[in-house]
């Protein structure tokens, strides 16, 4: 059984070494390795053609840059086995994940098999978990449990299968046509736009519980810029997946978690886009209040968002910006401070900007423990709380 590792590389010299002899160093050898070449413009071309000399099972793909959604579709072409893998150029995988997941494969001929993964930021590792349990699902099974969950576990942003296509096992047939269907202009939610339609067409699942993907959160990766049509982004996404869902007989509980999932988006990356007749003032804080002077807890992507939508109101103050991490991120510009010297700050609400239930909980306790009061403390609302579309219709989504 020939496993096809997919590759795509742009400008990650420090990094793609690393990725890619984590996979020569498999203990599965029947590997089929195509790294794409995304017009990178550092080392990494040079990084990956040194491998290429040493190892015939790499095949090498060299392009001018088109982005992360066109360098997976020119590999897929490329592939020639009956089993897919992808693998960011940044992360890297341990010796016997590919093993792990064909005896996994052989077993049960799964159509798709996943795990829980490894996430490392600046030394920091946690494990990333699917929302499902481990175990074999046949069709029926995944209509059942599976289907209604997989976007949305039921609480905000945490998805019963987790979104990326990396780290698991595709029968190649059941992934072909939804990976090459995505437009390449779908870059919010792009692995979102290819796996759930995948999952869609699979007639078996296996879910192990061993993590061996190691996903490596880039600090410069973190450091996002405003881009002003974000929103009509999120409309591609949004629309790609709507008419695919629709379509489908399990419509009724696929939508609803469509709609879910594109709040969390929005939430994260739209910039506050609302219309006037709401009064959240910084959705998705519902407790935030017009003329209050707010500290930001979370500098990632949606702390970053919040400190542009903040700085950007007329009806409130940034009074700080902490995080745990605020050496490394002050470095790269970010005017943010340790989490601990916020009770050095006056302020009226502390917002938590981690959309994750878990980890916006963590955070939440230590603030506590660190004296500030409860009602000063904002994590981000439940979905219960939330009016869905009422809030697709006034970040500017059209509601289908």
């Amino acid at each position: 059984m020939i496993v096809s590792v997919i590759v795509p590389i742009f400008n990650i010299e420090e990094f793609v070494g690393e990725c890619v002899r984590s996979i020569l160093e498999q203990t599965y050898r029947y590997l089929e390795i195509i790294l794409v070449n995304d017009g990178s413009t550092d080392s990494s071309w040079k990084i990956i053609s040194h491998f290429a000399e040493k190892d015939s099972r790499i095949k090498l793909i060299n392009k001018q840059n088109q982005g992360l959604i066109r360098a997976r579709q020119d590999g897929l072409r490329a592939a020639t086995g009956d089993y897919i893998l992808y693998v960011d150029g940044d992360d890297w995988i341990e010796p016997e994940f590919v093993e792990v997941y064909v005896r996994q494969t052989l077993a049960s001929r799964a159509d798709i098999v996943i795990s829980d993964n490894w996430e490392y930021l600046k030394g920091n590792k946690a494990i990333l978990r699917n929302g499902i349990k481990p175990g074999f699902y046949n069709k029926s099974r995944l209509e059942n449990e599976v289907y209604p969950f997989m976007l949305c576990s039921g609480k905000f942003s945490q998805f019963g299968i987790f979104s990326y296509v990396w780290g698991k096992l595709y029968k190649k047939s059941i992934l072909l046509n939804h990976q090459l269907n995505v437009a390449p202009e779908i870059f919010i939610g792009e692995d979102a736009a290819c796996l759930y339609p995948t999952l869609l067409e699979a007639n078996s699942l296996c879910v192990i519980d061993q993590p061996l993907y190691n996903y490596r959160q880039r600090i410069n990766s973190l450091i996002k810029t405003k881009k002003s049509d974000e929103i009509s982004k999120i409309q591609l996404f949004y629309s790609y997946l709507y008419k695919i869902f629709k379509s489908h007989p399990l419509n009724t509980v696929l939508l609803p978690q469509l709609n879910l999932f594109t709040i969390s988006l929005l939430a994260v990356r739209s910039n506050g886009r609302i219309a006037n007749n709401r009064n959240d003032v910084l959705y998705p804080f519902l407790s935030v209040r017009k003329g209050d002077n707010v500290v930001i807890c979370g500098a990632g992507t949606f702390g970053q968002h919040l400190k542009t939508r903040i700085t950007n109101s007329e009806s409130l103050e940034l009074a700080g910006w902490v995080d745990d991490l605020a050496e490394f991120y002050s470095k790269l510009g970010i005017d943010v401070r340790p989490t601990k010297t916020i009770t050095l700050i006056p302020f009226d609400k502390v917002v938590i900007a981690f959309i994750d239930e878990a980890i916006s909980f963590k955070m939440s306790a230590r603030l506590l423990q660190m004296g500030i009061p409860h009602e000063k403390i904002c994590q981000v609302a439940h979905y219960k709380d939330l009016n869905t579309q009422l809030t697709l219709e006034n970040y500017g989504i059209r509601f289908m």
